[in-house]
């Protein structure tokens, strides 16, 4: 029984490690362009207060 529950910790300990890194990876492989975006939002704002 003890084993049993070790090799279950041992287990979710390594799926839950695992999670994390791939988590945290993915963020940093998008890189956000935030000058597109401003001047798509000027643009818009331009339009609207017209």
């Amino acid at each position: 029984m003890l084993k049993l529950k070790k090799s279950t910790s041992a287990m979710l300990a390594a799926i839950l490690s695992t999670g994390v890194l791939f988590g945290c990876a993915s963020g940093e492989e998008e890189e956000p362009n935030t000058a597109e975006d401003t001047t798509e939002q000027e643009e818009t704002e331009t339009e609207t207060e017209e």
